[in-house]
C-alpha cells in the first residue's frame, strides 16, 4: 500500500465533558487517510453509555498541538506532516451535514472504529479536518484515546 503510516495514542487524560478529543489536519500538500480510530477509559468500573462522532471540521478549535506525538509506524519515516490537536478547550466549529461515523459504545469495553472495506476509509483532503469527539458527558473518567492514518504525499 502507498503512503506513510502514523499513529497516535493519549493516556490517562480525565474528561467529564462531551468535547473534541482529537482535531486532525491534512497536510497543505498531501493527503490523509483514518484507518482506525479508538476511545477507552481505565478508571471507571461502572457501566454507562456513551456516544463517539468522527466529522468534518470548518475551522479548527483550539487545543494541545501533537505533531511530535505522531508516531511513524516505520522507523527512519518522515515525520507527519499534517497537524494534530488533542483535548479541545475551544470547540472547533463542525460542518453541517458532515457527521461521517456517529456509534454508541458502553464505556466498560471502549469504542473501535475500523472501516469495513477500503471505500469506508475517511479521506481527509489537503488542509482539509476532521475531529473525533466525545459526543456525550460522561461521568469523570481517564479515558485513552488514538488513531491510525496514512499520509499520502506531504
Amino acid at each position: 500500500m502507498i503512503g506513510r503510516m502514523y499513529g497516535f495514542g493519549i493516556e490517562a487524560q480525565a474528561q467529564t465533558t462531551a468535547k473534541t478529543l482529537m482535531e486532525l489536519a491534512s497536510a497543505a500538500d498531501g493527503v490523509t487517510l483514518l484507518e482506525r480510530a479508538n476511545i477507552g477509559q481505565s478508571s471507571f468500573d461502572t457501566s454507562e453509555n456513551l456516544s463517539a462522532r468522527i466529522q468534518r471540521i470548518t475551522t479548527t478549535g483550539t487545543g494541545t498541538t501533537s505533531t511530535s506525538g505522531v508516531a511513524p509506524f516505520q522507523v527512519g519515516d518522515a515525520a507527519f506532516g499534517g497537524v494534530l490537536e488533542t483535548n479541545s478547550t475551544i470547540e472547533p466549529s463542525y460542518t453541517a451535514s458532515t457527521v461521517l461515523v456517529s456509534q454508541g459504545f458502553n464505556c466498560l469495553s471502549g469504542w473501535l472504529w475500523t472501516p469495513a472495506n477500503d471505500d469506508e476509509v475517511v479521506v481527509i483532503s489537503p488542509s482539509a479536518l476532521v475531529g473525533i469527539k466525545l459526543n456525550t458527558t460522561a461521568t469523570s473518567m481517564t479515558f485513552d484515546y488514538g488513531m491510525t492514518c496514512r499520509e499520502i504525499g506531504g
